[in-house]
């Protein structure tokens, strides 16, 4: 008995690399592709729930492709990184020719399975685009600064749009701009973060965008983003969707209390851990989503 549980041990100290290389805890953020589902009022269709559980699954082997790539390509920066150095790439734990195996099969069955059973294309169009986007951030638009942000927030909306085609659930533009301004905000939050793990000597190195940086210049954005979003979203709630105003005040709760995470916390800035890391702000991302619900299907 004690051999068999010592192998299992080994085995699964083995594996416990390859499961923090595909990043499986960032797969929250393609929860986005249910929202168009959400707010149209289709998460009760069966056929399109279908959909956007297939497209949910294709993004998060997308997702995992693209973290793997972005790893190699950056293994050496990483390793003189303060945090990054832990990553299984640049500690040594999984070598790169089998991580790149690893990112070509995630590719192609991500693909695969964003590709059939849609009635058109545009699913796949989407996840196209996706990857081909973070590749060209990879190999160089994350180092052209505000650019490096952008493409960040392209990720996002990518996925809302995947989410909207798998499902027949159409985006209004208010709820588009509501995304922009979300997604800009978490990215320039998750560079403020960035800067400040690494110092002013090493932000060249790590990255280079974070040298051309300046802290004033990332807090404002921060700001403006952050109360874009709160100003977007209060418009789109009414615009048509009915009682939806009233969460209003607990997304700005979520805003504010994101804006004081990352300002207080020395994190990374990346929205998964700023997120899952405090129980306050998860129960109020978990309290808004079940008064969405009861407010579009009650």
């Amino acid at each position: 008995m004690s051999g068999i549980y010592l192998k299992e041990v080994v085995s699964i100290k083995r594996t416990r690399p390859y499961i923090k290389l595909l990043r499986p805890k960032h797969w929250i953020k393609n929860v986005l592709i249910f929202i168009p589902l959400l707010y149209a009022g289709n998460l009760t269709q069966p056929a399109l729930l279908w959909n956007a559980v297939r497209c949910y699954a294709a993004f998060c082997l997308l997702s995992s492709s693209v973290y793997i790539i972005n790893d190699i390509a950056d293994v050496e920066k990483d390793r003189q990184h303060p945090v990054k150095c832990y990553r299984p790439i640049a500690a040594g734990l999984v070598g790169v020719r089998r991580a790149t195996v690893i990112a070509v099969f995630a590719s192609l069955f991500g693909l695969a399975l964003s590709m059939t059973g849609y009635g058109d294309y545009y699913v796949l169009s989407c996840a196209v685009i996706y990857v081909l986007l973070n590749l060209a951030y990879s190999i160089f638009l994350k180092h052209r600064t505000i650019i490096d942000c952008f493409c960040i927030a392209a990720g996002f909306i990518l996925r809302v749009y995947a989410g909207g085609a798998a499902g027949m659930s159409p985006i209004s533009e208010w709820l588009f701009l509501t995304i922009v301004a979300m997604s800009l905000f978490m990215a320039f939050g998750k560079r403020r973060g960035e800067m400040l793990q690494t110092s002013a000597e090493s932000a060249g190195v790590t990255r280079i965008a974070l040298a051309e940086y300046s802290a004033g210049f990332v807090d404002g954005m921060v700001f403006v983003c952050a109360g874009l979003s709160i100003v977007f979203y209060a418009l789109w709630t009414m615009a048509g969707t009915d009682y939806m105003t009233y969460t209003v005040p607990l997304v700005i709760y979520i805003v504010c209390k994101y804006l004081l995470n990352i300002h207080n916390n020395p994190s990374s800035g990346d929205p998964v851990p700023t997120i899952l890391g405090d129980k306050g702000l998860l129960v109020a991302v978990g309290l808004f989503a079940a008064i969405s619900v009861l407010l579009l299907y009650a």
